[in-house]
């Protein structure tokens, strides 16, 4: 069944069943919480429904890490872009988002850019051949690292219901430091690979592709510099102010 899922060339099917999966989950999780978390119910039901979607979410960018490790070590490292196994990966990480924005219904408006974004980038991962050099490799492994900040995506579920101070303070400032850490690698990749494809672009399609992504992933980066900003003021910047 892993072997399938991975290295399958069944995508829609993945898609689906995945996506069916997670939608099941909203509701196995709602009613967990429900049962044993009094906090939790005394939320409305759109910050019952926030609180889920990043729970799940970080949990299964935690399940799939593993395997984002495994794509960058072949393809920054080796140089080997296996089509259906790039592309299996990137329908599991895209998944959350795109239940997400069927079942959270008040997000802010660049999370919710942020997570059409990357239902826009499967669509067009899933079509893409990942083993001729194009600015579609890019957005691969912009994705793997963000799959590395899962605390974040825990962080803010937990938020509504976690009772310990202390918690949400280192988990505030871990989630910072891997996040940070995971977006300067990510950016400078991507400065140095998107030179590299803008040198040797020499035909129209490329003319055209690599500046759209530039916009496209102009909107996640400045998603990820908001997050930035409020988990230092959390981790960091509040505890200067209680301490004083």
């Amino acid at each position: 069944m892993i072997d399938f899922l991975l290295n399958g060339n069944s995508y829609l099917f993945i898609y689906i069943f995945g996506f069916y999966i997670v939608f099941a989950s909203y509701f196995v999780c709602d009613s967990f919480f429900k049962k044993y978390s009094s906090k939790y119910k005394l939320l409305n039901n759109d910050q019952q429904m926030y609180t889920v979607s990043n729970i799940l979410k970080s949990t299964q960018l935690c399940i799939i890490s593993p395997f984002a490790i495994d794509i960058l070590y072949q393809t920054m490292y080796l140089d080997q872009w296996n089509n259906n196994y790039i592309k299996n990966v990137g329908i599991l990480y895209a998944i959350p988002d795109g239940v997400s924005l069927l079942m959270v219904n008040k997000m802010d408006l660049t999370t919710k850019i942020h997570h059409s974004i990357v239902c826009i980038f499967n669509i067009i991962s899933i079509n893409n051949n990942y083993e001729v050099d194009n600015v579609i490799r890019c957005m691969i492994v912009y994705a793997c690292f963000s799959c590395f900040a899962y605390i974040v995506n825990l962080l803010l579920g937990l938020r509504y219901i976690n009772n310990n101070a202390k918690v949400s303070l280192m988990l505030s400032r871990c989630a910072f430091i891997i996040y940070s850490l995971c977006c300067i690698i990510n950016w400078s990749w991507h400065i140095k690979h998107l030179n590299t494809l803008v040198i040797g672009c020499e035909n129209i399609v490329c003319k055209i592709t690599i500046p759209t992504y530039y916009i496209f992933v102009t909107a996640l980066a400045i998603d990820d510099i908001k997050l930035n900003k409020w988990l230092y003021k959390k981790g960091f910047q509040q505890n200067l102010i209680t301490e004083s």
